[in-house]
């Protein structure tokens, strides 16, 4: 299932969280949680690498470092977050910096500011399975390596 980033917005996007798991921009929950972010350069030191991004070019989503950083196992076996700061960037916002994100979840719905995007987080995989069987995914909101916020189930985003 997607979800439409929707509102007070120049362009509206779908998220489908089933094909983070191909991004590099994810991150093991564990990581996330203690602040520990890779920041390993690729290298291109050998001729089949080197070919390789020439004929593919750049990637959107970027897929190399996965390739080269999580052996198959690790995939099937972690639990990894990806954060939402470009998609809702992407989306261009109408109020700007003062813009309100309202996520729906179990429980309800929840607004959170726009300027706090950097610390939201979705938790789309847990022990290498989905977290629902209709795809969706748990916020995380974090502050400093905490998590700070955790709304479960989100199934809607809009903006206000």
């Amino acid at each position: 299932m997607i979800i439409q980033l929707k509102g007070n917005i120049k362009f509206q996007i779908t998220l489908d969280p089933s094909t983070w798991i191909f991004d590099d921009r994810k991150l093991k929950v564990e990581e996330l949680l203690t602040n520990t972010e890779d920041q390993e350069q690729i290298l291109f030191d050998d001729e089949a690498e080197w070919n390789r991004q020439i004929i593919e070019g750049e990637t959107k989503p970027p897929t190399l470092k996965s390739e080269k950083k999580y052996k198959k196992r690790e995939l099937l076996d972690s639990s990894f977050a990806i954060c939402l700061k470009p998609f809702l960037e992407y989306t261009e916002p109408n109020s700007g910096e003062d813009a309100e994100i309202t996520f729906i979840h179990n429980d309800g719905e929840t607004t959170l500011p726009y300027n706090e995007r950097e610390g939201m987080y979705a938790h789309f995989s847990n022990n290498g399975k989905r977290l629902y069987d209709d795809g969706m995914f748990d916020l995380i909101v974090v502050n400093n390596g905490h998590e700070s916020l955790r709304l479960t189930h989100v199934t809607g985003i809009e903006f206000k």
